[in-house]
């Protein structure tokens, strides 16, 4: 019953890169949940997460069509990076690509590329050249819809950077993607001020402490409350993640999240709720 009361969408980094980024379904899942609410709220933390994430996998995968000019070889390149640990921005990278084919390969535009490039093109890099412009134009629309999107961004973070996007020989440059290093995190006031959340928060994490992201989680939470004073990081502020949302949802709102199992537990533990597109 509580749910339905709720008025307010806080809208969680997963659900704002389906909304801007994909084209598989889940953009499309992802603007019916928001606008089942009243208002929908995005944190600069979300941004912030998804320029360093989501946003910059679509820029590495911008930025290689460009140095390889081969479709072909791109995908060579991706399946060299799915050896190795970097396993979100390997799928991502995909997915970038998989939105790309999506939106330039629909039958009404068939008609427009072959008057651009001619029946004697060669197809890789039509390929190559087509998806680095529809990755360009995503990446720069997605991120610059950041001033304005459901009013703009709620919650500003003194400490954060919030840059622009430029070019440099062809490549995208995202850069600054985190705040400074060796700066006190803005948020860490606030939950100095917050003991008791903190430690239900930490709490609902106990159950995750076999898989690595959630330990740390719990061990910056930890040293919040028992080192008020020390420094909260840039990197500590990154590991802190997910529990952002719950500890800065408004009044009145729920978190809009894909990744209920990392925010469910921990929004459960204050008494908030946590929904699924």
């Amino acid at each position: 019953m509580a749910l339905k009361q709720m008025t307010d969408a806080f809208v969680e980094t997963t659900v704002l890169t389906d909304y801007l980024l994909k084209r598989d379904g889940s953009e499309k899942q992802a603007a019916a949940a928001i606008q089942r609410y009243e208002r929908g709220i995005i944190p600069q933390f979300a941004w912030k997460e998804f320029k360093r994430g989501p946003l910059y996998y679509f820029v590495w995968a911008h930025n290689k069509l460009a140095e390889t000019k081969s479709f072909l070889e791109t995908l060579v390149a991706l399946q060299r990076m799915s050896l190795s640990p970097r396993r979100y921005l390997t799928s991502t990278a995909i997915q970038a690509v998989h939105s790309a084919f999506v939106a330039l390969f629909s039958p009404h535009n068939r008609k427009e590329l072959q008057q651009a490039y001619g029946n004697k093109a060669n197809p890789d890099a039509v390929h190559a050249d087509l998806m680095r412009l529809e990755l360009k134009r995503a990446i720069y629309s997605s991120w610059n819809s950041r001033r304005t999107l459901f009013g703009g961004p709620y919650h500003l973070l003194s400490c954060y950077p919030d840059a622009p996007l430029s070019e440099a020989q062809g490549r995208i440059e995202i850069e600054p993607r985190d705040c400074p290093k060796h700066i006190e995190c803005c948020l860490k006031a606030a939950l100095v001020s917050r003991r008791r959340d903190l430690g239900a928060v930490r709490a609902a994490l106990k159950g995750e402490t076999d898989r690595q992201e959630a330990a740390r989680r719990g061990d910056i939470i930890r040293r919040i409350e028992k080192h008020p004073t020390s420094l909260m990081s840039a990197e500590d502020c990154r590991s802190f993640g997910n529990a952002y949302f719950v500890m800065f949802c408004p009044r009145n709102a729920v978190i809009l999240t894909t990744n209920l199992r990392d925010i469910e537990p921990m929004a459960s533990a204050l008494g908030i709720g946590a929904q699924q597109p």
